[in-house]
């Protein structure tokens, strides 16, 4: 049963302290189905976004990604993430060349990695947004570069937390047809949009 989920989740709970954010969050993904998370802010979209991406640990419950547990190697290898307020490019850089970097971690092979990023600019239309140092980027073009990179190495499923919000209406466009060309990966996203919510199989709230 595992093998067939991108994303299994059972019975998972987060709290802070004594602040309990969810409790016994259940969901799964087969390939290609989408799942749009909603909710007010402070719900814990974010949150179960993180505990997915392996990035926060949950206090109770388990996160498999196909048969891995959420936050290992092999399950970081399988899913692709692009969260809020992204704060992990390297400023000083272009955006090139932190896919470049980035793309290197995954694949271990820098010529792989150019090949990947370039198709993936290219793919998206960013090479303005790619060749500007990250720092000099408006939050819009670095949701783009941070989809960008969440699409390297052609990952199971892809979590993405308000993916479109910044985005003028040709990057949105951009997006969704980039998401339709992978019709066997996975989605998960936060979203307040009730647009983006439509094109997702299913609604869960928070």
């Amino acid at each position: 049963m595992g093998a067939a989920h991108p994303l299994l989740v059972r019975h998972l709970s987060r709290a802070f302290g004594r602040r309990l954010v969810f409790d016994s969050v259940d969901a799964a993904l087969r390939r290609g189905e989408r799942l749009a998370v909603r909710g007010p802010n402070g719900s814990g979209k974010t949150t179960l976004l993180r505990c997915v991406a392996g990035t926060l640990s949950p206090s109770a419950g388990e996160i498999r990604i196909e048969t891995y547990p959420a936050g290992s190697i092999e399950a970081r290898r399988r899913v692709g993430v692009s969260l809020a307020h992204e704060r992990s490019f390297y400023m000083r850089l272009t955006g090139m060349e932190n896919l470049r970097f980035f793309a290197h971690l995954r694949f271990g092979s820098l010529r792989q990695a150019t090949v990947a990023v370039r198709a993936v600019v290219s793919e998206l239309e960013i090479e303005e947004i790619a060749a500007q140092r990250v720092d000099r980027c408006s939050t819009g073009m670095v949701q783009q570069l941070s989809f960008a990179r969440a699409l390297l190495g052609a990952p199971i499923l892809l979590v993405l937390d308000e993916p479109t919000r910044s985005l003028d209406e040709g990057a949105v466009d951009r997006f969704w047809r980039a998401i339709e060309r992978r019709p066997e990966t996975a989605v998960l996203m936060a979203t307040h949009s009730d647009d983006d919510a439509a094109r997702c199989n299913a609604q869960f709230d928070l």
